[in-house]
């Protein structure tokens, strides 16, 4: 029977002859019991309290991984400013305050010129963003005048009344897209001269054995790769007006396009960007691509490489080229750039991490890394957990950028004093900030990450105030994967190594025309017009988007 409190007290209670020894061993049996169960429950508490605390961090973590796919999802896709909103608001006050102030002025004016006996002049309010006021029509941009009225220019009524004013109502009409075929017909002729039959010459096409048609091409490839119209889709708007024309075929030609025809043109393009350049961005996405026979898709990567020299002033014409790969290991990165340097801006994904080290490929590199990146660690610190310290980083960084908004397409020079004398301040600042926060914050927290990855990047970070040809973030690059974000929603995946090639090519000739405010469609129906009169491939340089003729311009 095991001995309990109850039953030594009720031995004692019923007992005449008291064991003194008897009952100091089983006071302190029982004692030992009671301590030994006290420290097994402290055992079991602490290891629940721990457990707690476990489980709250993780709680807390998922909510934050939630919140952030949530924001991913169905938020905007630029971080904002937590400050924004007062400083927005007090600017806006200040312009008002300044049009009252001009709308015065004017009417002053106006009415001092009625007094004076002038007429007042009919002007034309100019289009405001609330799309109230007359719009004005691109030059290019035909003008019909129907005439609505009865056919002898007299009163409906028949009195005999003549017009007295003709007023005007202007509407932007469209002639939906019509197809035809073309039936070319080749006569042949019997030369008496010679006594024999002379042809006459085929009109050149890329594939001149097959019913593809240069124009259809074009306007087909700038559908998918610049309007993101997947085949299927077009391949019902071929239904829609009765054409049995496949996507398997339009894929197929465009396939082949891309790999034989616009493959020297995308050598001569990327030969431009990665010898003749003072400033690269570089950037990666993902591309789901089937897996044959699996019934599911793996994850691809496309790699963009860009210049865009307008940002300080730059005079060589910007140009942006696609690398499709299957992984996203180092080695893609030291490919793509091998024998490359220039300047290089790109996010802090460990891929770049070894830029500009001696006695790797990308040794000439010069790595600069993207302030965006680093303030929506903050953004999203101060979203999720209201921390007033990453909401001061904030206000900071906004600083930097509203002072390279002052030099924005400003030359290298203006921008590096300029930087100097108000940006290095603000960096200073920002840095003495982070350094006295830092204790404040867990190692572990997502504050404290946030804080050591500037600081651990601060070289790469404030690289900008001693070189006018770099920017303050990698938005330019991003801005390149937008098209191919839409695509990839409407296409789904890619279907083969080939397609992925194909995309990679037809996006760096279309963006790059995008890039020179070129129309890409007539540029592509250009482009292969000369490639099938047997341009000289030495010759190919005038065929680089930059160099298109004039009146492939978008005008505005």
């Amino acid at each position: 029977m095991v001995d309990t409190i109850e039953q030594l007290e009720n031995d004692i209670l019923a007992a005449l002859d008291l064991d003194a020894a008897a009952l100091v061993r089983r006071l302190r049996e029982l004692w030992g019991e009671v301590i030994s169960e006290n420290e097994t429950l402290r055992e079991e508490a602490l290891k629940t309290s721990t457990l707690n605390k476990i489980l709250k961090s993780e709680v807390a973590r998922l909510k934050r991984q939630i919140a952030k796919l949530t924001k991913t999802q169905f938020g905007a896709k630029s971080d904002q400013n937590p400050n924004k909103t007062s400083y927005d608001r007090s600017s806006c006050v200040g312009d008002q305050k300044a049009k009252d102030a001009e709308n015065n002025a004017n009417s002053d004016k106006e009415n001092g010129k009625a007094s004076a006996g002038q007429p007042e002049a009919k002007e034309t309010k100019p289009r405001n963003t609330s799309g109230r006021g007359a719009r004005v029509w691109p030059e290019h941009i035909e003008k019909r005048w129907i005439y609505m009225g009865t056919e002898d220019r007299r009163c409906p009524c028949g009195c005999g009344g003549g017009i007295v004013e003709i007023e005007e109502n202007e509407t932007l009409e469209v002639i939906p897209a019509q197809y035809y075929v073309a039936v070319r017909e080749y006569p042949k002729y019997r030369c008496r001269l010679h006594d024999k039959i002379i042809g006459t010459t085929f009109e050149p096409r890329v594939f001149p054995k097959t019913t593809m048609s240069n124009t259809l091409m074009a306007s087909s490839i700038t559908m998918r790769f610049g309007w993101q119209l997947p085949w299927h889709r077009q391949e019902n708007i071929f239904l829609s007006k009765g054409i049995e024309l496949s996507r398997s075929t339009l894929m197929r030609w465009s396939h082949r396009l891309a790999n034989e025809a616009l493959l020297p043109i995308y050598q001569l393009m990327e030969q431009e960007l990665t010898t003749n350049s003072e400033r690269l961005f570089m950037d990666e996405t993902t591309l789901p691509m089937l897996q044959p026979g699996k019934g599911q898709t793996k994850t691809s990567y496309l790699y963009a490489l860009l210049r865009d020299d307008r940002s300080f002033s730059g005079n060589k014409p910007p140009v942006v080229i696609y690398y499709p790969r299957n992984t996203r290991a180092m080695r893609h990165i030291h490919d793509i750039l091998n024998g490359v340097s220039a300047i290089l801006q790109t996010d802090s994904y460990a891929g770049y991490g070894r830029l500009g080290r001696h006695g790797t490929p990308v040794e000439q590199i010069t790595p600069v890394k993207c302030w965006a990146h680093a303030r929506r660690n903050f953004t999203d610190e101060y979203e999720f957990s209201k921390t007033l310290d990453a909401k001061t980083v904030i206000r900071i960084i906004a600083e930097l950028y509203k002072e390279e908004e002052k030099i924005r397409g400003k030359p290298p020079l203006i921008r590096v004093a300029h930087r100097q004398q108000f940006s290095v301040p603000i960096l200073d600042r920002l840095r003495a900030f982070l350094i006295a926060q830092a204790d404040r914050h867990l190692s572990k927290s997502k504050m404290g990450q946030a804080i050591r990855y500037v600081l651990r990047q601060w070289s790469d970070l404030t690289r900008f105030v001693d070189d006018g040809r770099i920017d303050l973030d990698t938005n330019a690059v991003e801005r390149m994967f937008k098209p191919t974000i839409l695509l990839r929603k409407n296409a789904l995946f890619l279907g083969s190594d080939e397609g992925a090639e194909a995309w990679g090519i037809h996006s760096s000739i279309i963006e790059t025309c995008k890039l020179n405010g070129v129309n890409a469609e007539l540029y592509l129906k250009w482009i292969f017009d000369q490639i099938s009169k047997k341009l000289r491939r030495s010759e190919y340089e005038k065929l680089l988007p930059w160099n298109a003729p004039p009146e492939f311009r978008i005008t505005h």
